[in-house]
This record gives C-alpha cells, sequence and structure tokens, in this order.
C-alpha cells in the first residue's frame, strides 16, 4: 500500500531531523493543529509562544540566524508600527495589539533559521498541511451534515485567527491552492491525496464568505493557466470541479453573489472603505494609529452614518490594504506592499534557480509548487481586499515559507548538473512505486 510506504518513509525521516526542524514543526503544531485546545489538561503553557523563544534561543546560540532583505524590510514595518502606536489616537488600542507585529517579526526571522535543505522544508510543508488538513476536514464534514445548505454564520474555525467564518474561509482558499500545486507536482501520486484540496475548496463553498469564494474561483483559474498547455485533460477536470462547486451551492449564497454591490453589507463595507481612504488621506504619513481604526471611526464618523440602512456593522477597514494605509499611513502600506512583491518575487528567484539544471526527485516538484505560491499569494491578495487580515497569519506564512524555500533550493541548485537537451520535464511521486526507485518525500 502506497499510503503505508510513504507513511513510514516519512516518519522515517522525521527522526532523522535537527533540534532546529523540531522547534519549527512544534510551532506549527500548537499554531494551526491547537492540541491544547482540544485538550484543555495540557493548556497550561502558551506553548506556540516558549517555542519560539526556545528555538529562537537556539539558532541565536547555534549561529544559524542570517539577516536577508526580507526580515529588514519586516522590522521597518515592524517600527512603523511602534511608531504609530506612540502617536495613536487611541494608544491603548494600539499598545493591546502590539504583540502582533512583534510576534511575526520574531516568528519569521526563527523559522527561517531553522530550515536548512530542502528536505526539511518538505517534510514541514507536509506537517503544516496535515495540520491544515483535520481543519479542512472538519469544515468539509460539517458542511456535508447540514446537506449543503446556507447558513448566516457559515463555518466556525478553530479558536483564534480563523475562528470567523470569513477569515477561515481565505485560509483554506490559499491552502487549496498550495497542496493541490504541491501534490501535483508530484508523478504516479496516490489520488487519495487530492482529498486535500478537495476538503479545502467544500470548507470554503460552506464558509459563506463571498470573499474567499471569489478568491478561490481567480486561484483556480489561474492554476489552470498555470498548468501549461491548456491540454483537453486539464479543461475537463476543472471544468468539472467548477460545476460540481456550482451545483452544490446554496441558493442563497448565489442570491448574495447576485445583489454584490447593492445590499446592506456590501454598502456598508463601501462606507469603510470610502472613510478609511480619509483617515489615510488625512494621516498620511503614519496613519490614526495602529488598530486604532475602530475608535477613530466611531468618534469621527459614526454620529453622522445611519446604521440602520445597514445590516451589517462592525467597525474596521474590512480592506487589508485600506486598514494599513488608514492605521499607518502611506509609510506603513508603502512597506505592506514591498513585503507582498518580496512575497511574490522569492518564488519567481526559486524557479530561476533551477532553470537550465537536471532536476533530480529531491528538487523536481518545485517550479510548480513556486507557480502555485504565487497563485496563492494572488488568492489572498483577493481576498484580503474584503477583510482586515493584514496582521492575521497569511502575509507571514508566504514570507515564512517562500523565503526559506528560496535559500534551501539556493544551497542545495549549486550541486546539479546542467539539464541535457533530450531531458524529459516529469514530476518526482510521494510514494514508492514497484517498477522504479525513487527517493521518497525529499
Amino acid at each position: 500500500m502506497q499510503l503505508i510506504d510513504d507513511t513510514k518513509v516519512f516518519v522515517g525521516k522525521l527522526r532523522k531531523q535537527d533540534f532546529a526542524f523540531y522547534t519549527a514543526a512544534a510551532y506549527l503544531m500548537f499554531e494551526y493543529l491547537r492540541p491544547h485546545v482540544i485538550y484543555s489538561a495540557i493548556d497550561v503553557l502558551p506553548w506556540a509562544r516558549l517555542t519560539i523563544l526556545i528555538g529562537l534561543f537556539y539558532v541565536l546560540v547555534s549561529g544559524r540566524i542570517k539577516i536577508q532583505g526580507m526580515h529588514v524590510v519586516l522590522f521597518l514595518f515592524m517600527v512603523t508600527a511602534i511608531i504609530s502606536s506612540y502617536l495613536s489616537y487611541d494608544t491603548t488600542a494600539s499598545f493591546n495589539r502590539l504583540y502582533y507585529i512583534y510576534s511575526w517579526f520574531l516568528i519569521v526571522v526563527f523559522f527561517t533559521a531553522c530550515v536548512k535543505n530542502v528536505e526539511q522544508y518538505k517534510l514541514l510543508a507536509i506537517l503544516f498541511f496535515l495540520f491544515l488538513f483535520k481543519i479542512s476536514l472538519f469544515g468539509a464534514r460539517t458542511w456535508t451534515m447540514r446537506g449543503f445548505a446556507f447558513t448566516d454564520w457559515g463555518i466556525q474555525g478553530p479558536s483564534g485567527y480563523f475562528q470567523n467564518s470569513g477569515e477561515l474561509s481565505l485560509l483554506m482558499a490559499i491552502f487549496a491552492i498550495m497542496t493541490f500545486a504541491f501534490i501535483y507536482g508530484h508523478k504516479n501520486i496516490h489520488k487519495i491525496y487530492y482529498l486535500v484540496p478537495i476538503t479545502a475548496a467544500m470548507t470554503v463553498l460552506g464558509a459563506s464568505s463571498r470573499g474567499g469564494q471569489l478568491a478561490l474561483a481567480v486561484g483556480v483559474i489561474l492554476m489552470v493557466v498555470a498548468l501549461g498547455k491548456l491540454r483537453i485533460k486539464n479543461l475537463v477536470f476543472f471544468a468539472l470541479i467548477g460545476i460540481a462547486g456550482l451545483s452544490l451551492l446554496p441558493e442563497e449564497q448565489k442570491e448574495r453573489f447576485s445583489n454584490m454591490g447593492d445590499d446592506g453589507t456590501s454598502e456598508s463595507r463601501l462606507m469603510y472603505w470610502e472613510k478609511g481612504i480619509e483617515m489615510m488621506n488625512d494621516n498620511k504619513l503614519i496613519g490614526v494609529g495602529y488598530y486604532a481604526f475602530s475608535s477613530y471611526f466611531e468618534d469621527n464618523y459614526a454620529p453622522f452614518v445611519q446604521f440602520e440602512n445597514f445590516t451589517y456593522r462592525r467597525e474596521v477597514a474590512h480592506n487589508s490594504y485600506i486598514q494599513v494605509g488608514s492605521e499607518m499611513g502611506y509609510t506603513g502600506l508603502f512597506l505592506y506592499l514591498l513585503l507582498i512583491w518580496i512575497c511574490y518575487r522569492l518564488p519567481r528567484k526559486t524557479r530561476k534557480l533551477l532553470e537550465g539544471k537536471e532536476l533530480d526527485d529531491r528538487l523536481s516538484w518545485v517550479p510548480l509548487y513556486c507557480k502555485g505560491m504565487n497563485i496563492a499569494l494572488v488568492v489572498y491578495l483577493v481576498g484580503s481586499t474584503f477583510m482586515s487580515v493584514a496582521f492575521y497569519p497569511y502575509l507571514y506564512l508566504f514570507l515564512m515559507l517562500n523565503q526559506v524555500l528560496y535559500n534551501t533550493v539556493k544551497a542545495d541548485s549549486g550541486l546539479l548538473a546542467p539539464a541535457s537537451p533530450e531531458r524529459s520535464h516529469s514530476h518526482v511521486s510521494l510514494g514508492n512505486h514497484p517498477s522504479a526507485q525513487r527517493s521518497q518525500l525529499h
């Protein structure tokens, strides 16, 4: 059985890693699988933070931290948030959330120092996918058990960043594209692995978030194009997925899309966007204050807004770019967009490292995966247009995963020979195959 063989190889490789790798794996487990929430008996320590501190201390002592351009930009972004907090319209609100930006800087530095080769990156990616698969499986099961029906609250995620249905939907849309690219990049893989992106897509459909569903649709279209030649097989495969998704989408959700822009929810969001842009233009350099949008809006705009005309009131920007610009000014917005550009450039740079090289089993999956990461980033850009998630994990995950992949591929690619003209562009399998000896989970 290929699944059993894959599991044995995977566990065997996990046992051979170093301490830094285990701290990175533990962080992903406590942050995304959250066993301390499931089993309250072990919820006695801040496990994720403790893991980060232990791992950060280890890589510092080991001399493994290397400051790169991405780290510098992220540090400047953090400094801008700190200055914005000191000059904030509501310093209490700003300082209450300032640990978000501290944490992300430390996590990114810690994570990029923990992974030293492509094998470790792949093992961590698979662990990360397994942790999120638990969430996607729960979401798909929830939607199936209620008969694919529509609910206003969608699907509630685990406590934390993704408890809200909208944020969960965006995470699952990104996850679906990432995992599909990863799996498709492996030859002769067992079809059961495709349950991972399928359950993620089902969670998006069941979560009732128009932003997440629109983001997923854009991602699927781009993935069809990214597969290269638009083969009939690929077009039929994705067409069937699209038809299945539309047929399962509840009528109430289809009606929400048809009313998009005219319903009360859309009108309220447009109003928040308008006021957020006003805040940004009135406070160009440093904004109204990190996480001070709500306080500033309440005192300066709320008395003049007829909220009875709206069906939804939640005083945040409902747009990540307006969120950053209004709270941290054009300075913060420039740095935020620069971080997004870095997230986009890193996979392209990684692919260029491999151009013209004879790819072995360790690296043949990387080019398509890099394309998938860029498409997943576009999914984030679309979804974050409708959500205030600039300081949620999404962007920082891209920074971590893309920078580490570039670093490890750069270290490994120097040993590759130039590709021969007759080289076939095949993909490597995750599993054992009886007719060929292949490197497992490399």
